[in-house]
């Protein structure tokens, strides 16, 4: 499957699920050529099978693979970690999903601590792009319990933008109070 074959199955103006998915993997496809190392994808008729019946899946399990190469490298790996903190951190502020954005967090907590990782999140809701936002409001949970200083900015950044959110996606995202939420 082509990237981008699950664009426009979600509401949203510029930010439906293909075009999400489309910047999580550019952003995981930067991380791995920065580390110079390649995420190696075997075929796989049950992904062919899903796919074939959820447009997009194919991209979604080449995402999760790509994610899961560059995690074990990086936690193997802590001085490369610290050296690529700009584009794992580029790559967690694209990703989109509610769970896996853990794996990319643990290796910036483990890189540059909680603090710097809760301080970066708070930046990408206050001044992000509408999917950046998004997507560090779903990091955020991953971040490790929060400083009570950054936690308060941190809600009160994410009511702010969820009141300029014009993708229903992101609105929902930034105005979600869910239990996970911590806003």
């Amino acid at each position: 499957m082509e990237q981008g074959q699950g664009a426009g199955l979600d509401r949203g103006a510029g930010l439906d699920r293909g075009a999400r998915l489309d910047a999580q993997e550019a952003a995981l496809d930067a991380l791995l050529a920065a580390l110079g190392i390649e995420a190696r994808i075997e075929p796989d008729e049950r992904v062919a099978a899903l796919a074939a019946r959820a447009p997009g899946y194919a991209q979604y399990h080449r995402i999760g693979h790509k994610r899961q190469t560059a995690y074990r490298h990086l936690a193997e790996d802590r001085s490369a970690a610290r050296a690529h903190y700009g584009p794992v951190l580029e790559a967690l502020l694209a990703d989109g999903d509610p769970s896996s954005p853990r794996w990319l967090a643990q290796v910036l907590l483990a890189a540059g601590g909680r603090r710097r990782l809760q301080e970066e999140l708070l930046a990408a809701v206050r001044g992000g792009t509408p999917l950046r936002q998004a997507c560090a409001v779903g990091a955020w949970r991953w971040a490790d319990a929060p400083y009570g200083d950054l936690g308060e900015r941190f809600r009160a950044a994410r009511r702010e933008a969820a009141r300029h959110a014009a993708d229903p996606w992101v609105h929902e995202r930034l105005a979600d109070s869910g239990p996970h939420s911590d806003g």
